[in-house]
Order: structure tokens, then sequence, then C-alpha cells
């Protein structure tokens, strides 16, 4: 299944909207980690997994080859977040 992937012509928008909202994503994220801290890590996975497939059926109520399409875009999304973050860390 091919993933859900940005055109070239819809990336500067991605990418304007993410950087304009990165502030507010990172409290986000902050919010919802501080939330899991009682959990253990394996429990923390699967909230995870949870929220994100809620969210994904929510976007693709009808279509299980879209919403699993998603899903591989979002593990291609994580991937690149963790390349770029450890490239980052080796600049400093």
């Amino acid at each position: 299944m091919k993933p859900i992937l940005a055109t070239e012509a819809q990336q500067p928008e991605i990418y304007a909207t993410v950087k304009r909202e990165r502030q507010a994503i990172h409290r986000a994220v902050n919010k919802m980690a501080k939330q899991m801290r009682g959990l253990s890590d394996v429990s923390q996975k699967q909230a995870i997994a949870e929220l994100t497939a809620t969210w994904i059926l929510a976007v693709y109520p009808q279509s299980l080859e879209l919403a699993l399409s998603l899903s591989d875009a979002m593990r291609d999304q994580t991937d690149i977040y963790l390349k770029e973050s450890k490239l980052a860390g080796r600049a400093h």
C-alpha cells in the first residue's frame, strides 16, 4: 500500500502551517506526555497507538485502505522526525 504523501505543491503550505503552530504543537505534546507519566512504557505505547488510531479513523471512517495509508505516512513522518532530531543533536 502506497503511503499518503504531500505533493510538491502542498509541501510549502504544510511546512508553513507546522512552523506557525510549532509552539502550540510542543505545548500539546508536553500536556499529553504529563498525562501518561504514571503509565508503564508499554502502557504509554498503547495509549499513543490508541490515540493515533482513533484520530486516523475519524479522518477516514469509511476507508480502511486510506486509514492504513495515513498510518503508514505517520510512521514515515515519525522516522523523519527522529532522524532530524538526531542530526540536530550532532550539530551542537
